[in-house]
């Protein structure tokens, strides 16, 4: 079963994603489980992972509600305050919900991952591993992924989600030194990759030929038991919108062999996320 392993979905009347702004007119809106299922129909896509885009707890409530009523959301991916005084009982009662695979935790739309290396989160990441949770991490300037890999190398007992690939500046061809911090991050075995996000890192108009260097090279160097596919819709649509996103993915894939492909399109997927067939 593919699996997008990297979607969002709000309500804007809930008034906790301060991410959005009237100015991103293509999603400032609400997005809603209806409005997707005609684009994962159209791919033949047959479940999702949805990963948090309000820094608060009440958005998992609101989440794993949707999930309830829609059982192809397989899991998701919730926010959590590491440094919270209560976060050992936060990752349990996350933890105890089989639809809570991971946590993201973002803060001020994490324009700097800084913040992740503070010692005081210490006890959150320890929390996390002993409650089996997964850390995604959000970066939103490939310049900060060295930041990412002392994070990961301070924390081997837990499994980590790099998204989107780091972002890598695809518009301006600028691919070292992203892709040697991409060697480091896959060179740690507990760290993982979603293949996703590329089309907003590229030009207007991108095609398979200019994601195709960025997305060899991760698949290269974390192997495709260690990248998953993902959308990351709707902010996919301030850049390109589902369908050209996966037929961009189809054309880039076509190198891989008919094992490696099961692997990013649902087995790593369903292998770090815990998905239930």
């Amino acid at each position: 079963m593919i699996t997008d392993a990297h979607i969002h979905l709000w309500r804007l009347a809930r008034g906790d994603n301060v991410a959005l702004s009237p100015s991103m007119a293509a999603i400032y809106r609400d997005f809603e489980p209806e409005d997707l299922k005609p684009k994962l129909d159209n791919a033949g896509i047959g479940r999702i992972v949805v990963v948090q885009a309000a820094e608060t707890l009440a958005e998992t409530n609101f989440t794993v509600g949707l999930a309830r009523r829609f059982p192809w959301i397989a899991g998701i991916v919730a926010w959590i305050d590491p440094v919270s005084p209560s976060v050992r009982e936060e990752a349990a009662a996350l933890s105890w919900l089989p639809v809570v695979k991971g946590v993201r935790p973002v803060k001020d739309d994490n324009l700097t991952i800084a913040w992740m290396l503070d010692a005081r989160n210490a006890l959150g990441w320890k929390a996390l591993a002993e409650c089996g949770l997964s850390l995604d991490i959000l970066v939103q300037n490939w310049r900060e992924l060295p930041l990412a890999v002392h994070l990961a190398r301070q924390n081997p007992g837990l499994s980590i989600i790099l998204d989107h690939c780091g972002k890598p500046d695809i518009a301006n061809g600028h691919f070292q030194p992203w892709a040697d911090h991409i060697n480091e991050l896959a060179a740690l075995p507990h760290v993982s990759c979603k293949l996703s996000g590329l089309m907003n890192c590229a030009a207007r108009g991108a095609t398979a030929r200019d994601i195709e260097p960025y997305a060899r090279h991760v698949i290269a160097s974390f192997g495709a038991r260690r990248v998953m596919w993902a959308s990351d819709w709707p902010p996919l649509d301030l850049a390109s919108d589902y369908a050209t996103w996966w037929q961009v993915s189809q054309d880039v894939l076509t190198s891989l062999n008919e094992k490696d492909r099961a692997e990013v399109l649902s087995g790593t997927a369903s292998r770090i996320y815990r998905l239930s067939d």
